[in-house]
């Protein structure tokens, strides 16, 4: 077989092949926008003349006006100053500028009328196969070597089974001026799952439409395309309305962060679907900045109780103040119930400790449940000796009834107390004082998982330990503001040359108020109405009070330039809760997780990443103090991925993953190899 390879002929007899310039120069010639000196030569070292400018000029603008694509307009004002600065030699060629003129003023008559409608695409596809190993729970396991590179993600934890899945993912993207004051636009939305839709879940693109509760369509079903968003906006940018999906603006997570997405790539939080306004005022006198925003909508889930939320924000920003108040209410539609129905939404009870009707004293389940919360946070920066310094207080306060059809509730409040500051350029530090009450916003609603799913109860099915009952989540951001703790935070970032840095954050938290099992007083027992305490659990039949219990978690994070193609990148986070107690509900738990590894780009296009993952923890869980340790497991693994720059916005990669898991005094032990490849375009 014979094998030929086609290359462009040069018209240049003085270009070597090799030469670093020789294809843009002979794609310049083949479009006819330069032309060589007689004899063939190119004669690339010799300055041009004027006159050999103005020529090309004139070749350009003809090119321009045959192929008619689209220019900015800035650029075409360039093109015209740049005309006129060769006004004599292009008249000395026999073309009058005027005429020029007249064909810059048609493309750039042509350019309005295009720049009235703009679109752009994105496509990505993500392809997995998955092979597991082992002693698993009808085939299930949990990835927990993933947690470090989300490590800021209370759900990053999620089960993994074998199997094979396609996901596609594209958009397309319209907007266009409406007048001289408005412009308005949409994006349509399309989406196609193949295969294992747990693999898909975890290792794919997350759907658009991601259980859009008003669409009704279930999560990861055969391809779908739908107009997701349309949105108008002001010409100033000081006023935009939003339908479709969309996410609050200015809303806090320790009030409202949303639905969990349990997908690798992200984003953290699914969309709302709804509608969002947002409104901006320009600068005036000392005011920097104040907005005001009205959103409503419906959460990203898949349940038979769609869930509404309502909300506001609005702040302002002068002389280095500022100022911001928010509200939300959330709530189980009622309309999906029948009329003064209650009680739908099972609430999970661990080691008899969960949650209790306080008259009845039997577990209950809830909805439709409502809650109300609303928050006020200040900042204030001021430099010393160069060296600006800002202080922060937010303050959140919920109402929870989980029942709408009776009187019972829950409240809590919480304070976030800080002060960050820039010691040097490149080095800042800060400090912060966190106390939430063990009923602040305890709303509980199950995550979204495809038909058949359950998230396995497996002990380390969050890291740094559970923040919230497997296989639900609340609507704050739970891991950053876990209920009933209070303690101290810390936090350094050092910024280092060619994009290198360190980062490192440590915090020790307690229990607010100790675990009881006493009075059932609807303040402060957990087995009454709204307490939240998924970790310090204690072991029921008898009234008793356990002593407080403590947590200590920290995490680094560094990415260190060795040299040009090479870089070091790494995370470690380590974690120790306890709390002493002479019987059965002694806690002394420990772990850490990190990984390691070498970025290398090479070849232009290039990269290479190979890391090393490793993450486990042992000590007791309700356990005697004398007792052997109880919950132990360790995994590692590693990660080989590949990726290459197909174009400025086009990326492919492969990555091929090698994963352990053991767990001591259990038969819970596998091993899984993954292979994911995949692609995103953008045009």
């Amino acid at each position: 077989m014979m094998l030929h390879s086609f290359v462009l002929a040069s018209p240049f007899s003085d270009i070597p092949s090799s030469h670093w310039a020789r294809e843009a120069i002979l794609s310049l010639s083949a479009q006819s926008l330069v032309t060589g000196y007689p004899g063939g030569e190119f004669r690339g070292d010799r300055s041009m003349t004027r006159y050999e400018t103005a020529e090309m000029l004139i070749r350009v603008l003809t090119f321009l006006e045959m192929k008619r694509p689209f220019i900015p307009k800035d650029k075409l004002e360039e093109l015209k100053l740049i005309l006129a600065n060769y006004q004599d030699e292009i008249e000395g060629l026999g073309v009058h500028l005027d005429s020029l003129e007249r064909e810059v003023t048609k493309l750039e008559t042509r350019v309005s009328e295009t720049e009235r409608i703009r679109t752009n695409a994105e496509f990505h596809t993500r392809f997995i196969s998955t092979a597991l190993y082992g002693n698993l729970p009808s085939g299930i396991g949990m990835d927990t070597g993933f947690a470090d590179s989300h490590a800021d993600r209370p759900y990053s934890l999620f089960p993994v089974k074998s199997g094979s899945a396609e996901t596609n993912l594209g958009f397309l993207n319209l907007e266009g001026k409406v007048d001289e004051n408005w412009e308005a636009g949409g994006r349509i939305a399309a989406f196609n799952s193949v295969g294992d839709s747990l693999n898909a879940i975890t290792w794919g693109n997350t759907p658009p439409f991601f259980n859009n509760p008003f669409l009704g369509y279930p999560a990861f079903s055969s391809m779908k395309g739908e107009l997701d968003q349309v949105f108008v906006k002001n010409e100033t940018g000081t006023l935009q309305g939003t339908l479709g999906s969309f996410y609050p603006k200015h809303s806090p997570s320790y009030l409202y962060a949303g639905v969990p997405n349990l997908t690798e790539e992200g984003p953290d939080y699914l969309p709302n679907f709804g509608g969002d306004l947002v409104a901006q005022m320009k600068p005036y006198l000392f005011i920097s900045n104040a907005y005001s925003e009205v959103f409503a909508g419906k959460l990203a889930q898949a349940s038979a109780w769609p869930t509404e939320i309502f909300g506001s924000n609005a702040g302002i920003e002068l002389l280095g103040f500022s100022a911001n108040v928010h509200w939300m209410t959330a709530q189980n539609d009622p309309a999906t119930m029948a009329p003064g129905a209650s009680g739908l939404i099972p609430i999970p009870i661990n080691s008899g400790a969960g949650w209790l009707n306080p008259l009845t004293l039997l577990p209950i389940t809830v909805g439709p449940q409502k809650e109300k919360t609303w928050g006020a946070d200040f900042s204030y920066t001021r430099s010393f000796h160069d060296h600006p310094m800002t202080f922060k207080f937010a303050y959140g306060n919920s109402n929870y009834k989980p029942n709408t059809n009776s009187t019972d509730n829950a409240r809590g409040e919480l304070y976030d107390i800080s002060v960050e500051g820039e010691l040097e350029k490149n080095l800042s530090l800060g400090a912060a004082y966190l106390s939430i009450d063990p009923k602040y916003t305890p709303m509980i609603l199950p995550l979204s998982l495809p038909a058949g799913i359950t998230l396995a109860n497996f002990p380390w099915g969050q890291w740094p330990f559970a923040v919230d009952y497997p296989g639900f989540y609340t609507l704050h951001n739970s891991e950053e503001y876990p209920q009933n703790r209070q303690g101290l935070k810390l936090f350094l970032e050092w910024a280092l040359s060619q994009n290198g840095y360190v980062k490192l954050g440590y915090r020790q938290l307690s229990q607010k108020i100790p675990t009881e099992l006493t009075l059932f007083n609807n303040d402060e027992d957990i087995q009454s109405l709204g307490f939240f305490e998924p970790l310090f659990l204690g072991t029921g039949g008898k009234p008793q009070t356990f002593p407080r219990g403590t947590t200590h978690d920290w995490r680094l994070d560094t990415y260190l330039p060795i040299s040009t193609p090479l870089a070091f990148e790494g995370a470690v986070s380590g974690v120790e809760a306890s709390r002493s107690s002479a019987d059965v509900n002694n806690i002394g738990l420990n772990g850490w997780l990190g990984h390691a590894g070498f970025v290398y780009s090479f070849w232009q296009k290039w990269e290479l990443d190979l890391a090393y993952q490793r993450a486990q923890a042992d000590g007791r869980l309700l356990a005697s103090p004398s007792a052997f340790p109880n919950f132990q497991f360790h995994d590692s693994g590693e990660i080989f991925k590949v990726n290459y720059g197909l174009a400025p916005k086009t990326d492919a990669f492969f990555q091929f993953r090698n994963f352990n898991h053991n767990q001591a005094a259990s038969s819970l032990n596998f091993h899984f190899i993954q292979l994911l490849t995949g692609f995103d375009l953008f045009f």
